[in-house]
């Protein structure tokens, strides 16, 4: 399947329009968001407006909170069906797994999803805060995996955002850690979640007056 990956999208005023451009053009076959819709968890006339994209296109979504997500914003969203938060959740062949709790801005508050540990493996994990000590961050796809590391019951694949210039594609022993770039700035990445074939896109390119909107 083909996903649109987003994360830090902070109430961008010119983020929506670009994603419905791509959404309708592109048709992802589902959507996975690592947190930051807002910015200090007030905005929900935002949110409503990101909801009647994902309503009116009827494309899935899976999500985990940031550590902006709090308040207003976080108790409308984890009532959603696409919340993932501390969830285990089965979509098409692939298990979508999501990290627990709000995370703070040094990532303190979250724990690991109440879940057997074997439900992990092979997963798409799901969080805002990126792992630690991941190898060869890079800002392009690639396949050198870490086989300095062998871990059990890994997931196949974290996603992950929060640190808005800090993006790419690196690795913990085979599993591949997709660092997400802002929507703030415009920017996704797409995933195939079977081959996990990772391409960084620049929304922009889906504005139809060709003109980026700054906030």
């Amino acid at each position: 399947m083909k996903a649109l990956c987003i994360s830090d999208v902070h109430a961008k005023i010119g983020f929506l329009q670009v994603f419905k451009n791509y959404l309708i053009s592109k048709k992802p076959e589902l959507i996975l968001f690592t947190g930051d819709i807002v910015n200090g968890g007030q905005e929900t006339d935002y949110l409503a407006k990101f909801d009647q994209i994902i309503n009116d296109l009827e494309i899935p979504l899976f999500w985990v909170p940031g550590n902006n997500d709090i308040g207003p914003v976080h108790e409308l969203m984890r009532k959603k069906k696409y919340s993932v938060e501390g969830k285990l959740v089965e979509f098409g062949n692939e298990k979508i797994v999501g990290m627990d709790g709000v995370p703070d801005l040094w990532g303190h508050g979250i724990s690991y999803p109440q879940i057997k540990e074997e439900d992990l493996q092979d997963s798409i994990f799901l969080s805002h805060i990126p792992p630690k000590n991941f190898k060869d961050l890079r800002k392009f796809d690639h396949k050198e995996i870490d086989k300095t590391v062998k871990l059990k019951h890994a997931p196949k694949i974290q996603i992950s955002g929060h640190q808005h210039s800090y993006w790419g594609v690196g690795y913990i022993g085979r599993t591949k850690i997709l660092k997400l770039p802002a929507g703030l700035n415009l920017m996704a990445a797409t995933l195939d979640t079977k081959s996990l074939k990772v391409e960084f896109i620049d929304l922009s390119n889906y504005n139809k007056l060709n003109k980026v909107i700054l906030r």
